[in-house]
């Protein structure tokens, strides 16, 4: 923005992590002033919402979010949003919960087109009740009244954690909200890291759990899946390989480690063979000669 003396520059960002404010000065004029916009409204939220942490291994994820959605949607007004790790995933498990469920499940992600996800946006606004499930997509910068609970699946970071959190207890509201991070034992060590200072009550998964659920989830994991169906769970196990690739170090790992356990992965999700990758996806993620993959080709 310029004047008749010098130049205004202004940088704007949604949060002020470490690398943001490495930019601010290394691009703003030494004694810039900080306008902070939002103030502390979301970082106090975990001071006032009751936090809970789930252990669930692989092979019971699917049956552990149907198990707690199953508990908050039992009661009146509920409104839960659910976060997961990738996009894919979101698709996947929004599809694959509503069958375990039996009640509609709403999904908002990057792999939706941008008219498709404001009508859903929307619609989950207004509603009196639901549940919605996203990618980061949703975690800032949108607003939904009166949510009740925020389910968050996967490692995460801290920042993100707060900001997802956020979504329910907001300002001004009547709803006194709570939340869950949902996380596999591999996950556990880094997130109790990252969170070491929120007061997050360990819930055990078989207090959740219950034969009914658990027999429900099966036999929707190994009924016949419809071409789409087959095709979701591919993507979702490609889309795990990709983000836990990107996430080594954190769950202590080496490449021939998560390899092990993306294929795991697949077969708690339902597929009765591993999926087969690209050669340039497996390239990309710098897994090529790596045993273990099956590439298309």
């Amino acid at each position: 923005m310029p004047s008749k003396e010098r130049r205004h520059t202004l940088l704007f960002s949604a949060t002020i992590p470490s690398l943001v404010k490495t930019i601010a000065s290394s691009a703003l004029r030494s004694g810039y002033s900080f306008v902070d916009t939002v103030g502390e409204e979301e970082e106090q939220t975990h001071a006032s919402v009751k936090q809970e942490i789930v252990v669930a291994s692989l092979e019971d994820q699917v049956a552990a979010v149907t198990a707690i959605l199953a508990r908050e949607s039992a009661k009146p007004g509920y409104k839960i949003m659910v976060f997961f790790t990738t996009a894919r995933q979101t698709g996947f498990m929004a599809s694959m919960t509503a069958r375990c469920l039996r009640k509609p499940i709403k999904e908002i992600h990057s792999r939706m087109s941008q008219p498709a996800r404001t009508r859903t946006s929307d619609v989950f606004r207004q509603a009196k009740e639901g549940i919605l499930f996203s990618s980061d997509v949703s975690a800032r910068g949108m607003d939904y009244p009166d949510v009740t609970f925020v389910l968050q699946v996967g490692i995460t970071e801290r920042e993100q954690y707060i900001h997802r959190l956020g979504r329910t207890a907001r300002a001004g509201s009547s709803v006194e909200g709570g939340g869950m991070l949902l996380v596999a034992p591999f996950e556990l060590r880094y997130m109790k890291q990252a969170l070491s200072d929120m007061k997050l009550v360990e819930t055990p998964l078989n207090s959740l759990l219950s034969s009914p659920i658990q027999q429900e989830v099966q036999a929707v994991l190994h009924s016949h899946h419809s071409p789409e169906q087959e095709l979701l769970a591919k993507q979702c196990y490609g889309a795990w390989l990709g983000f836990y690739n990107g996430n080594l170090r954190k769950c202590g790992w080496d490449k021939r480690e998560l390899i092990n356990q993306a294929n795991f992965y697949s077969s708690t999700i339902g597929l009765s063979e591993v999926p087969s990758l690209e050669a340039k996806t497996v390239g990309k993620m710098g897994l090529k000669g790596f045993p273990g993959l099956r590439i298309e080709g």
